[in-house]
């Protein structure tokens, strides 16, 4: 989910992803101490064949049996181990979708915002170019991450000077994103009150469209 959402939210989402990966680590670490289990056995058995041979005891068949072992061991180590890489990365790639599922959400809502305010083409290209600007400033992209879409786009509504319109301007940023493809994940880990909701019936489907984001 976003890096910066209340503690709470982010637990809860990262956990999901992180725990397959965190058991494979365990897993890991329990084939790391078998390995070294199995090389004190083989030393053990390299000490007694120099310093105290027993009568017949095959040591190179002993060491022989350990060693086929340890690369046995090793090579499970191995592929558990992209298995995890894998996992870490694919957990790395639905933050990153979601993240910007969810500024690209509240960027096109606050030019909705700044579309459906303005009067005429001058005032629609003025206010678009300021908010497409002011967007982009660190200040807000930190609140945008920090907060729920509703929230950042009542804030920048309130900050703008933008009639606080907030299901309105989310729904319009919806229709947008849909007709450009970006659509939620489908694994469920974005919180259903940061997706889309369904549209109502009464919204005007005549109206212009905000202008592209380009």
């Amino acid at each position: 989910m976003l890096r910066s959402m209340n503690k709470a939210q982010t637990d809860s989402v990262s956990e999901a992803p992180a725990a397959p990966a965190e058991a494979g680590a365990a897993d890991l670490r329990v084939l790391a101490e078998l390995v070294e289990i199995q090389m004190s056995i083989a030393r053990a058995t390299q000490q007694e064949a120099l310093q105290a041979p027993q009568p017949g005891v095959d040591y190179c068949q002993r060491i022989a049996t350990v060693a086929r072992s340890v690369r046995l061991t090793l090579l499970l180590k191995d592929k558990l181990s992209q298995q995890v890489d894998e996992r870490r990365k694919a957990a790395a790639k639905r933050e990153a979708a979601q993240e910007d599922f969810h500024d690209l959400r509240v960027k096109l809502a606050m030019l909705a915002a700044a579309y459906e305010a303005s009067e005429d083409n001058e005032e629609i290209n003025r206010r678009v170019t300021e908010v497409r600007e002011q967007l982009e400033r660190p200040e807000v992209l930190e609140l945008i991450e920090a907060s729920r879409a509703p929230v950042a786009v009542a804030a920048l509504c309130r900050r703008w000077g933008f009639p606080v319109q907030v299901e309105r301007w989310l729904e319009m940023a919806d229709v947008a994103m849909e007709e450009l493809g970006f659509l939620p994940s489908e694994d469920g880990e974005d919180d259903p009150e940061d997706a889309p909701a369904p549209r109502s019936a009464g919204v005007d489907r005549r109206k212009p469209k905000p202008p592209d984001t380009g």
